[in-house]
């Protein structure tokens, strides 16, 4: 049964060979960028006019959600900030926190400086120029750690599992987000809808700047959760996919 147009190939044929042509450019892209540690000042550049275009909300849709789980007056980390989108969002929706930005591009963090001093929340905002696998943060300072499309740069996942569960403090939590390229046709839809964009432009994105499903479940992020030590669980929103992490103490025992 053909299921549109008058091509001789059903839909799911269609979207098996899409989804393995992106899975192809996905794994190209990953082993890129994973080799090449921050943005450099040309591509910081593009990366502010167009990446963060496209996934803008993205950034609205995290922010809303850590909203109720930050409280008020807290410190919040986002773990290769960018050019700052999601922190201004932090500080625009859950009001008076203050949000430090770590990123270990010179570059970017020049583009997200003058992006802080524009939105009018700069007393609220820091940054901080430092590697995720080795932060320059004291432990147990913030009360959330938050990450959006950072994990597919990132060498030694495992690392910077153990440097969230880290510097959080107890009862805090840290939230890894990334697109999935790879998950359900009606998660895309919807994902599309949310973004106002077409379909195809938002899994060519996900593909370009992120990890698929399978990293999760059999792949190397799974290797990497298990090697960390932390508490963690992974879960599924549409085509984000969500790594939450939690503190790990000793226990303390007395004899």
């Amino acid at each position: 049964m053909l299921l549109f147009g008058n091509s001789q190939k059903p839909l799911w044929t269609t979207i098996a060979v899409v989804d393995e042509v992106l899975g192809a450019v996905n794994r190209l892209f990953v082993r890129l960028q994973r080799r090449v540690q921050g943005i450099p000042r040309g591509s910081a550049q593009l990366y502010e006019r167009l990446a963060t275009r496209v996934i803008e909300r993205m950034y609205v849709y995290v922010a809303r959600s850590a909203c109720s789980k930050i409280g008020f007056c807290n410190f919040v980390l986002d773990v290769g900030c960018g050019v700052g989108s999601l922190s201004i969002k932090l500080r625009e929706f859950c009001g008076p926190q203050f949000v430090v930005g770590l990123d270990i591009s010179r570059a970017i963090l020049r583009l997200a400086k003058k992006n802080f001093d524009r939105s009018g929340f700069r007393g609220n905002l820091g940054l901080v120029q430092g590697d995720a696998h080795a932060m320059p943060l004291r432990d147990k300072c913030f009360k959330m750690v938050l990450s959006t499309g950072t994990l597919h740069h990132i060498r030694r996942p495992e690392e910077v599992f153990r440097e969230c569960g880290r510097v959080l403090r107890e009862g805090g939590e840290a939230w890894i987000y990334e697109f999935s390229f790879d998950a359900p046709e009606e998660a895309v839809r919807r994902t599309a809808k949310a973004f106002d964009k077409p379909a195809f432009l938002v899994k060519l994105v996900a593909a370009l700047h992120g990890l698929p499903r399978s990293a999760y479940s059999s792949g190397y992020i799974a290797e990497a959760l298990s090697k960390s030590g932390v508490k963690y669980s992974v879960e599924f929103e549409d085509m984000l996919t969500k790594i939450v992490i939690s503190p790990r103490r000793p226990v303390k025992t007395f004899t």
